[in-house]
């Protein structure tokens, strides 16, 4: 009786710490000097892979950064906009950079974003992983601001009044 317990413990525990979180995490911050705001998302990049359908064997992320590139804009594109008082914002895509475990994609929003409205839409991974959470802070001066979104609040409003 001891074994079989012992070997529900050792699955149970097996399956606990087999269990990959999916994550990305997004900061938009302002820059005084440039008066825009930077924003880096951040992604795994074996999730991000995995929705691409790329295979990670044939990749050279040197190589291939042109490529990757235009594959990564387009992506975002889709799955990460940014309005202010209902209008789409113009997000000017930097670039990427991988980072051990992870992809950094580089925008930036050269108009400085007044008071009013302004909505944050995700999905990035969304469609890949049924449980991925992105969390996105935004600072403006001593304006701060965070949350987390998923599958099923994809989009965020926040109102500027400082």
């Amino acid at each position: 009786m001891n074994q079989l317990i012992i070997k529900f413990l050792s699955l149970a525990l097996f399956i606990t710490t087999t269990h990959k979180y999916y994550v990305s995490t997004t900061l938009i911050d302002f820059d005084l000097k440039t008066k825009s705001f930077e924003i880096t998302l951040k992604v795994f990049y074996d999730d991000l892979e995995l929705a691409l359908n790329l295979d990670s064997k044939n990749i050279d992320y040197k190589q291939d950064y042109e490529y990757l590139n235009e594959l990564y804009w387009s992506y975002l594109e889709q799955n990460f906009q940014l309005k202010s008082n209902g209008d789409l914002i113009k997000i000017e895509y930097l670039g990427f950079e991988k980072k051990r475990d992870q992809i950094n994609l580089y925008m930036e929003i050269n108009d400085e974003l007044n008071e009013g409205n302004f909505t944050i839409k995700n999905s990035i991974l969304f469609n890949s992983f049924s449980n991925q959470k992105n969390i996105i802070l935004i600072r403006k001066g001593n304006f701060r601001k965070s949350f987390i979104q998923d599958k099923y609040n994809p989009t965020d409003g926040i109102d500027f009044d400082y």
